[in-house]
């Protein structure tokens, strides 16, 4: 296993801070625990007719409402929203992950859902902050495996998993729990070969190449997987693990 890079992201204290807004947590946030989930077919061009993908979890809503400490005078009010507005505005484009200090070793993406509010009183401000959250939480840190042998999913959701291949070879095959996955072509000592399952995606050093894959796209469920690396080169399996 390898360890990921870990980054700054939005972090609810043990004594209810919500980082980094510098604002403490009301009991009237809501928090949704569990997502809901529905029924979805797709269609595919790459397929005829509809895909069956199941039950697929939603994301969930949740509300977070803080307040600042006390005693703050005009001008800090100002600076607090100035603070408050940046952070916001970088939730807006992008999204962030959150986490508990309580439980450091998971983390759920979320992005702002609609128009936060600010609400101004004598000396301090409420902050209602409404989340857009992914379905389900993940390991903070990214495994990895090299080689061939069994990889161990300790979620309690089956997670996607990204392969990849590198090296000089020729027309590389995996296998993932039975399953053989194909490249047709030859990587030289610079190129890598990226099956990403969790966006779709075939890529050979970064350019799209998959008219020439074929075997789908892994997903790892829980508990063990076998895997057989390519035959030839380095194969090295990356995945997070998921949790409801």
């Amino acid at each position: 296993m390898g360890v990921g890079v870990i980054t700054a992201m939005i972090t609810i204290k043990n004594d209810g801070t919500i980082e980094p807004f510098g604002i403490k947590i009301l009991r009237e946030s809501r928090l949704q625990l569990t997502a809901p989930t529905r029924d979805i077919t797709e269609s595919s061009d790459e397929f005829d007719g509809e895909v069956d993908f199941g039950t697929e979890l939603k994301s969930g809503h949740w509300m977070l409402v803080g307040i600042t400490d006390e005693g703050l005078n005009a001008m800090q009010k100002m600076q607090v929203r100035r603070n408050i507005a940046k952070q916001l505005d970088d939730l807006r484009q992008s999204g962030d992950h959150l986490k508990y200090e309580s439980d450091p070793d998971k983390k759920i993406f979320v992005t702002l859902n609609g128009r936060a509010e600010v609400e101004e009183y004598p000396t301090w401000l409420k902050v209602h902050i409404p989340l857009n959250v992914n379905p389900f939480w993940e390991s903070e840190v990214e495994n990895q495996f090299t080689g061939s042998g069994i990889i161990t999913n300790e979620g309690t959701l089956d997670t996607p998993l990204i392969v990849e291949v590198r090296g000089l070879i020729t027309d590389p095959e995996v296998t993932v729990g039975g399953k053989t996955l194909k490249y047709t072509g030859t990587l030289t000592a610079m190129d890598t070969l990226t099956i990403n399952a969790e966006h779709g995606t075939v890529t050979f050093s970064g350019v799209n190449a998959l008219k020439y894959y074929e075997g789908g796209f892994p997903v790892l469920p829980i508990g063990e997987t076998p895997v057989i690396a390519a035959n030839g080169g380095i194969t090295t399996f990356r995945w997070r693990e998921r949790f409801i």
